[in-house]
């Protein structure tokens, strides 16, 4: 049976390559200058506006969190941590700078976006719960299990 754990594990595997190739899928549609934006793919506004090239950040981090998903030791799962709370935070600036306009119906959100909105997320839940063994050595919850197995004896 698969505890918690190995299931967020392959949820935040899973979530790394959607979230990889979601950097490449249309994000917004922009109405007023008829331009479709990607995380690598981002025109400048005509008043000189530039809502800069997420997909630049988002990408190498998402690869370095799922690599880290896979390496079984501490200081790489702390590492991932710190990386998941960081993507979060960019991927929230990401989601309110494109998305947001000064018109109503400007903005046609497009599925890359909402994946740099959920995915982080994801990741984020997969590096708090890390898969792995316990910290303690074998021999002391052998022992352990072993003192308890015996009666006390009471004089």
């Amino acid at each position: 049976m698969l505890r918690l754990n190995q299931y967020l594990h392959y949820v935040g595997l899973i979530s790394g390559i959607v979230l990889i190739i979601g950097c490449f899928l249309p994000w917004v549609h922009i109405n007023s200058i008829n331009e479709t934006f990607t995380g690598f793919r981002v025109q400048r506004f005509p008043n000189g506006t530039f809502y800069g090239k997420a997909g630049n950040i988002i990408l190498p981090l998402t690869v370095l969190i799922t690599v880290f998903i896979l390496v079984p030791k501490v200081w790489a799962k702390r590492a991932n941590l710190f990386l998941a709370s960081f993507l979060v935070a960019y991927s929230i600036r990401t989601y309110v700078i494109f998305t947001s306009s000064l018109f109503e119906g400007e903005v046609t959100k497009k599925v890359g976006i909402y994946c740099v909105a959920i995915l982080p997320f994801l990741l984020l839940l997969a590096s708090i719960f890390p898969r792995g063994g316990s910290k303690i050595p074998d021999d002391i919850i052998q022992m352990r299990k072993e003192k308890e197995s015996v009666p006390e004896s009471n004089p």
